[in-house]
């Protein structure tokens, strides 16, 4: 089920983003609270555009690049199971688009093979190239400078059109996130990707109240950023399972390599931290955190979240000063609901 709070989805991340490709957005909070962040200094504000959802006509069947040793490959592999990783930018700077190609459930690379971009910048989906993947199945496509928004990204294979998603959130300085895990902290255990892993139409359960403590964050104008332990090639499975459980809209982040993914303060934690500390030296501003596991609370105080600021379910609860959460985030929730909108340096 897809939870409107705002008028239009997001089709490739599957998740309700707002109000369209016109950046109005009918549902806009109240220019108040305890926020920073650019508000109230009298300079023209931007208003955050909405570049998503408009349906994406397939390019034509070029053939393969390899036409030999290519479709031997996928044949042995299996079906498509290609990555496209959300990145952010700054208004009116370049950014790139990074693409990941594989096929099956053990993730073989598709190398030396043809790979279109396109990007819907509110006028339509612009090419942004074509590009050739290397050893590792991989591209990077140099995005333009594009106003403050969000825009989706289209990543297709030439050889046989296979496609998958990703969105450039192109931000100013001092925008203003909460930052989450998802396995345990939204779902109810880890085990649950491992379910995932082995039927991709599996849809995790969640703890009571996940749902609610994201969009209650959403209706109070903050952004919401998905971090996760998941591997690459979990990435479209996690974009369903926030869409078909109606998580508030925002930017995923999945690890880029599996040995990110060991539930370890090097592995996992420090890519956890590094990304932190990416988005923080950025200029932008992580308020709250939530998390279950050692390995969030070594990366959310690692990065200079204070304790209190973060939010720990199931056998971690507490420690290291954070606050404690047992069964459900309904309480977390109401208090979220209830506090004032935060001013963001744009206009939603």
């Amino acid at each position: 089920m897809r939870r409107l709070l705002v008028a239009c989805s997001l089709l490739g991340l599957g998740l309700a983003l707002g109000a369209g490709c016109d950046g109005v957005d009918p549902g806009t909070p109240p220019d108040e609270g305890d926020g920073g962040g650019g508000g109230g200094s009298g300079a023209p504000r931007e208003t955050f555009q909405r570049c998503t959802g408009r349906p994406y006509t397939l390019a034509p069947d070029e053939g393969w690049r390899n036409p030999y040793a290519t479709p031997a490959m996928i044949a042995l592999a299996g079906s498509p199971n290609h990555s496209g990783k959300d990145m952010f930018a700054k208004p009116g700077v370049a950014a790139k688009l990074p693409g990941k190609f594989t096929y099956g459930p053990f993730s073989k690379d598709l190398q030396d093979e043809v790979a279109l971009v396109f990007l819907d910048d509110c006028t339509g989906w612009v090419p942004l190239g074509r590009f050739i993947t290397d050893s590792d199945g991989r591209i990077s496509a140099p995005a333009p400078a594009l106003p403050t928004g969000v825009y989706e990204v289209r990543f297709q294979v030439a050889g046989d059109r296979s496609t998958t998603t990703s969105f450039l959130w192109v931000l100013p300085a001092g925008t203003r996130f909460v930052v989450t895990d998802i396995d345990a902290t939204l779902t109810t255990s880890d085990s649950q990707v491992f379910k995932q892993i082995f039927d991709g139409s599996y849809v995790p359960e969640t703890y009571p109240n996940a749902i609610d403590l994201t969009t209650a964050h959403m209706g109070r104008g903050y952004l919401v950023f998905y971090m996760t332990g998941r591997p690459y090639w979990l990435s479209p499975q996690t974009r369903g399972y926030l869409a078909a459980r109606g998580f508030a809209v925002g930017p995923l982040r999945v690890t880029d390599s599996n040995s990110d993914i060991l539930p370890t303060e090097g592995s996992v934690g420090a890519y956890k931290l590094a990304n932190l500390k990416a988005v923080l030296d950025a200029g932008y501003i992580v308020d709250y955190a939530y998390g279950n596991a050692t390995t969030d609370i070594y990366a959310y105080l690692g990065a200079g979240i204070p304790a209190d600021h973060v939010w720990v379910i199931g056998d971690h609860a507490g420690e290291q000063g954070t606050h404690a959460v047992l069964h459900t985030w309904g309480a977390r929730a109401g208090e979220v609901a209830a506090g004032p909108a935060v001013t963001q340096p744009f206009d939603w």
